[in-house]
């Protein structure tokens, strides 16, 4: 199986879980037909079929080994930018607790220590001035509250 094929597969399996876990609130029926989760949970559904068909149908044509050849090295490769993708959605879930600048500090440091090669000195000091700008433009100058 070819690294895209994987990826494609990946990705579709992935966004019928999100779609799926997001209209698992609302109602499938309602008292007049179909209710608001009547499509994106058969749309759910469907797109995990579709990620079972062309993993079988890859199996099935594939020769060799299941996973592309190399694929540990092309992992470690995309680790870095996977840990940063990972960091990012964690930090704007935990923004629905309320705070929009602590995580956005967080992933601020974080990405200046791992990409730019700062201190954790100069990563904190020149982070924060960041963010102090950040809270003067968003809070102070156009009202919009970002603590």
């Amino acid at each position: 199986m070819r690294a895209s094929e994987l990826l494609l597969i990946a990705g579709t399996t992935v966004f019928a879980a999100v779609i799926g876990v997001q209209s698992a609130n609302f109602q499938y029926f309602s008292k007049q037909g179909f209710g608001p989760g009547f499509v994106p949970m058969n749309f759910a559904i469907l797109a995990v079929l579709l990620a079972a068909y062309l993993a079988g149908k890859a199996r099935l044509k594939s020769d060799g080994t299941f996973l592309p050849q190399g694929i540990s090295e092309r992992l470690k490769a995309a680790l870095p930018a996977i840990a940063t993708a990972a960091l990012l959605f964690g930090a704007t879930a935990l923004m629905a607790f309320g705070s929009v600048l602590a995580p956005l500090y967080a992933v601020m440091v974080a990405i200046s220590l791992a990409f730019l090669g700062h201190t954790i000195a100069r990563a904190l000091v020149v982070n924060a001035v960041t963010l102090a700008a950040i809270y003067g433009i968003f809070s102070l100058w156009l009202n919009i509250p970002v603590v």
